[in-house]
Parts: C-alpha cells; structure tokens; sequence
C-alpha cells in the first residue's frame, strides 16, 4: 500500500521519499543498498503491479527509497506531508509517530492510513504540539484506481489542518473526499462488513451457492460483477475476518455506549471464514478461497467454486433467477429498486433479508460515524463501486416501505427513518436529509461543474443522443449521451454545429466533455456493420465525410475547443481531442487509434493529424526528417496502442506538452472551461485550413513499408493486417507523393476516406467487427 501512494503522490508532482524498514540481519554499517533494500524492491515491483500502479515509469524518477532507520528524521524535517502505511498495530504506529512529531516541522502534515485504529489512540503518543496536526487519510486499495479518500480527524486535529490536507488531496491527488468520524473502521468498511455479514447469514439460511450470491448482490442492484465471494477473495478472507474481529472488540450492544451498534449481535466472523483462514484458504493471494482456479482438461484454466456446506469445491453452477431477466434492461436502477425487493421466491427472500436491515442498518449510524447520509452513499459508491449507495437505494424504494418492511422482520426502526417525512435526497432542491436538522445542501468541492445539475435554461441545444449547454462564463460544452458515447449521428451533428452555433450567440469557447466512465469508444459499429452488411458503401462514404467535416470545424470553426477525455478514449474518440485546440485529459485515459483492430483505419482525420503534426515538430528542430514521427504513428495505429493514462498518451504522441492533466474527474469539465477562457482572452485564432502540410513521399513509404513486411515476417501480422497497412501507409505518405511535397488537410483526409470505404468492402474487415461486437475483443484473422 505504501508503495502505491508514494507512486499516485509522485504521478500527481510531488516529490516524496518512500522509507520502509531495514531487512532482519542486515548491520548498522551495510551499505545504503541493503538498507534500503526493502524500499528499493517495493519500487521496482511498481513496474509489474496489475492493476498499474504507476501512470508512467517516469514518475519513479521522483520517489527517493530509504529506510525509518536511518532516514526518518531527516526525511521527516524536509516534508510537508507525512503518511504511514505500516502494519496495523498501535504500538508500532505510536512508537512510529513519537519519532515523527518531534523531527517533523511545525507545519507538517501528520496521517495514519490505518483502516479501523482510533486515529485519537495514536493522536495520544504524539508531543501535544503535534497532536493537532495529525489525521487519518484513509486509501482504499489500489490507491491509483480507488476514488475514495476517507479524511478522520481526532479530537485533537485542528480544522485548519482536515481542510488543508482534504484540499490536497481532492485537487491535486483527485480524490474523493468523504469526512468520517472517529469511529471503529470509519464509513466504508464499516457499512461494507455489515452488509457482507448480512450477506453470509443470509446464503446460509437460504442454502444459497456463491454464485447465486454474486449474481444477486451483483449488477442487478448496481454493484459490480464482483458481488460478494468474489469480492471477499480479492481482498483476501483473512483481512476480512481481522475487520469483523476489530469491530466486534470495539463496538457495543448498549444503546448508551458512544459505540453502539444496532446490528451487534451479528458482528461475528462466521464459522466458513474461520474454517477457510484456518486452512490458509484466503483467496487471490493463496490461489484458493470461495473460487479456486485450476487446470482443466486439455490444460485450460477452470474456475471451480466452493460448496458452502461441505467446503469443498466442484464446478461451477451457473446462477438460474428468471423472475429477473426482466429487470436487466430498461428502467434506471432507481425505478427498479422496489421492483426487485418485491419480487417472490429465494433470490428475492435474500435480498430482502440483506438489503432491508441494511438501509435501516446506515441510516441509523447517520450523525454516529458521519455527519449526513450523503458520506454513506459516498463511501460504498466510491470505495465500493456500488452504483447506488445504501441511503439511496433506500430511497428508490420508498421510505415508508421500507420502515414497514424493517418492522415486520422486528428491528427497531432507525430514528433517522422514523424522522424523515418523505425521502432523505431532494434532487430538485439539491438537498439531503441531516436528522434533527431537516433538510441542508448536498455538499460539493467548490468550483466543479456537475452537467446533470445544471438548470433547464442552461440547454441551448439538444438532439436525441447529444446536447449542447451554457457552462457559464460565454463558454458551452457537448455532451454525449449516445451508448458508450459513440459518435453516432446525432453526436458529429452535435459537434459540427455546436462551434457557429454559440459563436452567433456571442460565446466564445467550448468544452467537449461528459461525466461518463468513458469519454467516447468511437465510432457506432453496428451501424457500420448493418451497411455493410447491407453493402451501402455510399452511406458509409457520406458518414466518414460528415464526421471529417465535423472534426475540421472543431479545429478551423470560429472559436477554441477544449476537449476533455477520461477512461476510453478510442477511434473517433482519439481523434476528436486531435482536433481540439487543447486537450485537458483525466488522468486515467486509455486513449488510442484502434481501427486497425476491427479491419480498418482511421478516418476521421487521425492520420491527417499524425502527418500534420509530425511536420510541425520537426519544424521546431533544426534538420529534423519528420519520418520518425511519422513511423511512431503509422506502429502505434498499427498495434493498436493504447495508453494507459493521460501522460502515456502524450509519450505516445497523442497529447502535446501544452495539454493539460486533471486528476480528480470531478474537476474535469471546469479545468477544461478554464483553459477555453484562457485560450479566448488569448485572442484565439484558428488555424488556416489550406495551410499546406510537408509529407515524407515515396521514399518514407518505402521505409514503412519494410517495417510492415518485418511484422509480417515475425509473424505479428496477417496478410489482412498488411492490407490494412499498406492503405495507412498510403495516407501517411501523401498517396504516392514524391518526397518534400505538400499536402492539404482536405487532400489527406480524401486518402483516408478512400482508403476506410475500401477496407470495409473487405470480408475479414465485416469479420472484424462482428467478432468485436459478439465478443467484445478483437480478430486477428
């Protein structure tokens, strides 16, 4: 864990020194490498960690190892911000700290990443002079992906020091920031335990198997795949049985203790937990747990599951709850709550017995480990990737019934349900139910733009898969709302329209940006694949050339256009931030020009751009060829790269050193509107369309060309895979142009356009994308 902040603290531009301790045996006079052996090989296991760890290797240039040993006070009286992440016993984390209070500066930020000790009991060990500066920052696991940073002060942290540090770490390491209290295992391990022990009890007296449990406390309620059993073998069985142990030592059954638990009786690590820890069964990290991999017939991989009652493990059953397939599609997740709580026979018996004592089980902590319910849903959305968090979920199912259903199963009503009169969120009010203080404010970080609270008389304009709305300050912003944000029809209209459209109303900028996961995964396929099928090659030719035309008035139209990707970023997606006059990207972008992978190639004006800008970077250097900029794009389209976070993509080519990074996704849209008001008050003029573009010819296709018959020779390409390059060969180089000639825009994007219609006419292209449409990954024929 250690490992992985110093890794997010160095990608986000902070210098910082990882120090672990010293190997057992190693003398006081070894050298520094075997002091700080232990240091070194946690930053040279980054490279490999799956998910990554690091957003490039180039940030474990900003991460110096050491050891507490040796370097603790030093380090310590250097630092603006110290966090520890060692193991999770207090008298370590005192006797740690003691040291840490007296050598660090007076304005140096304290925080234990503990995930259940009383940040207080440590505040304690501390010179009272330190005690204020001291606070839990909470990192869920893997702290790169894990959105959610719980932020728990003591009684002894000053105000000022929670609201510097949760700045911090909501801005520049782009967190999000849920304030908990001081209570065993916070918020989101607190409601996660719980709900997992409702979950076991539940599967054991329905005889439920793991995989009825995972499908049910699954997508169908808005959590991922993962469920329950899955989700307890990538944590690992024995942290689970140490969290449910903490809190049994440390929680209450008496109403009048400061820490009381409704559901106390039911905080017991459960006999299969202790049985499976017993026998080193613990999940992931030992191969077996609730699922266990093995090898199959013929040598493949098989994934066997474990039979609750005898413990043993036998080949997966596949989860049979037809009263629900009617519940996959359709209605939000909000209008099918109640639907799915109401539905008759033993999937919905289990989810009733876990969901039901579960509301009632969060909204009566509400003002114990949290100030408002909206940190409860925060911390299961968050740290949990619960799509609807358990206040939430409550209310789609309706207060009242809810109170109704909890009396009937003979808990005692939570005060906070008893008190509130209709339900606890009021989204046109923007308001959340606080118990005993009615209704206040939802509360968001200052400054972000949030598309979904923006007020009717912000749509300027809308179609069926895309609006167009004022963000405020003359600047508007597109945003996507097809399936996966592919570029449908109505989403280039969109994008063609939207510049003269807000240039004739006075703006004077726009965002193309949406609060999505993905930003845009490219082109719509299934329309592709229908007019192939149909072999309406003029309409595919017409749709290329509206998506050109729209992407070349995002870049030539009348004002600046700001692009903002975050998640997939692909095809279409890729070369929309081309066209951008600025890129402001979320960190964790997987931005790439993918084409090749289903049968064809860029054609909305990516391998113009690659041209384009390979000739202006070579401008800037004296005697520079573009060719190796060139031959970078031609293998990355051609492999099909993908980068796997905002500062691959600009080593890849794809950004440029002026584009900026945001890390917290909330920020995206009004980073993005910030640049277009910096762009404009510039006095923004856009670049000459007939500008001519330097193509490296004939000889650089000669070159590339060679490069593409070695793959194919490796083996690493097919002969489709060769036709494909020959054609973005042809495009890069001009169409057989003799070297130093220059090209337009429009002449390199009517290559392009050509070349894509003729590949689509291809059977292993139509092959391509039928594969990726059924299969989800692509072809190599």
């Amino acid at each position: 864990m250690g490992a992985g902040i110093a890794a997010h603290l160095a990608a986000a531009g902070c210098r910082t020194f990882l120090l672990d301790i010293v190997p057992s045996g190693v003398p006081a006079d070894a050298k520094k490498p075997q002091r700080n052996a232990l240091a070194m090989g946690a930053l040279k296991a980054l490279p490999k960690s799956k998910p990554p760890a690091l957003m490039s290797a180039s940030v474990l240039g900003r991460i110096t190892p050491g050891n507490i040993e040796d370097d603790l006070e030093r380090v310590a009286a250097e630092s603006d911000l110290i966090i520890e992440a060692v193991v999770e016993r207090l008298d370590v984390k005192a006797a740690l700290f003691a040291r840490l209070g007296k050598a660090s500066r007076p304005d140096c930020i304290l925080a234990t990443n503990t995930s259940g000790i009383p940040i207080a009991s440590i505040a304690k060990e501390l010179p009272e002079e330190a005690r204020g500066r001291l606070l839990g920052l909470h990192f869920f696991n893997p702290p790169r992906w894990m959105y959610l940073l719980e932020v728990i002060p003591s009684e002894f942290t000053r105000p000022e020091i929670v609201a510097e540090a949760s700045e911090f770490c909501e801005r520049q390491l782009g967190k999000g920031i849920v304030p908990c209290k001081d209570t065993p295992n916070f918020v989101g391990n607190r409601i996660g335990i719980v709900e997992m022990l409702l979950t076991f009890n539940a599967a054991r007296e329905a005889g439920l198997t793991v995989e009825e449990v995972d499908f049910l406390n699954g997508p169908l309620l808005g959590r991922p795949k993962t469920g329950s059993f899955r989700l307890g073998d990538l944590v690992g069985i024995d942290v689970l049985a140490h969290v449910v142990q903490n809190l049994e030592r440390t929680l209450s059954a008496d109403p009048q203790a400061p820490n009381y638990d409704p559901l106390y009786e039911r905080i017991r690590v459960p006999d299969t937990i202790q049985k499976l820890v017993s026998e080193k069964r613990l999940g992931d990290k030992t191969g077996a747990g609730f699922y266990k991999k093995v090898k199959g017939a013929g040598g493949k991989s098989e994934i066997l599951s474990l039979d609750l009652q005898t413990l043993e493990y036998r080949p997966r059953i596949e989860p049979n709850f037809p009263e629900f397939n009617l519940m996959k599609g359709g209605l939000e997740l909000r209008q099918k709550v109640r639907k799915i709580l109401e539905t008759p026979g033993k999937g919905g018996d289990f989810l009733r017995a876990v969901v039901i004592p579960l509301m009632n089980y969060s909204a009566a902590l509400i003002g114990q480990i949290c100030d408002t319910p909206q940190e409860i849903d925060e911390a299961m959305r968050w740290g949990y990737g619960w799509q609807l968090g358990p206040i939430e979920l409550l209310d789609a199912a309706g207060p009242a019934w809810v109170r109704e259903k909890v009396e009937v199963m003979g808990l005692p009503v939570a005060p906070a349900l008893k008190e509130v009169t209709s339900t606890f969120y009021r989204p046109e009010e923007d308001a959340v139910f606080i118990p005993k203080a009615g209704y206040r404010p939802v509360r968001r970080p200052e400054g972000i733009i949030e598309l979904g609270q923006l007020p009717p008389s912000a749509l300027i304009a809308e179609n069926p898969t895309a609006r167009l709305w004022d963000i405020g300050d003359g600047i508007g912003c597109v945003e996507f709302r097809s399936k996966a944000n592919v570029l449908d029809d109505g989403v280039v209209r969109m994008i063609g329209e939207a510049p003269d459209i807000l240039a004739s109303k006075g703006f004077r900028g726009l965002v193309v940006g949406n609060q999505a996961d993905h930003f845009c995964r490219g082109a719509n396929l299934f329309y592709i694949a229908g007019l192939i099928a149909q072999k309406n090659f003029d309409a595919i030719e017409k749709a290329v050339f509206e998506l050109q035309n729209a992407f070349m008035r995002l870049r030539h139209g009348p004002i600046p256009v700001v692009a903002a990707p975050i998640g997939q970023t692909l095809g279409g997606g890729t070369e929309l931030c081309l066209h951008s006059a600025h890129v402001q990207a979320g960190a964790d972008l997987f931005l790439g020009l993918v084409e090749a992978g289903v049968g064809v190639l860029p054609a909305g004006g990516g391998l113009k751009e690659i041209v384009r800008r390979a000739a202006e970077w070579a401008s800037e250097l004296p005697g520079q060829d573009p060719y190796p900029f060139v031959r970078r794009g031609f293998e990355a389209v051609m492999m099909g790269k993908v980068s796997g976070s905002a500062f691959e993509a600009r080593e890849n080519g794809f950004l440029s050193r002026s584009d900026g990074v945001t890390f917290n996704k909330r920020r995206l849209i009004a980073d993005a509107k910030k640049h277009a008001i910096a762009l404009a008050e510039a006095g923004y003029t856009p670049p000459d369309p007939n500008e001519p573009i330097p193509v490296i010819g004939e000889v650089g296709a000669a070159n590339l060309s060679l490069g593409l018959e070695t793959f194919v020779w490796g083996g690493f390409a097919s002969a489709h895979d060769k036709l494909i390059g020959q054609k973005v060969v042809h495009v890069l180089t001009g169409g057989k142009a003799p070297a130093g000639a220059t090209k337009t825009a429009q002449q390199l994007l009517d290559l392009e356009r050509e070349a894509f219609v003729s590949l689509t006419g291809e059977p292993k292209t139509f092959d391509r994308i039928r594969f990726m449409l059924e299969n989800k990954k692509p072809l190599r024929n």
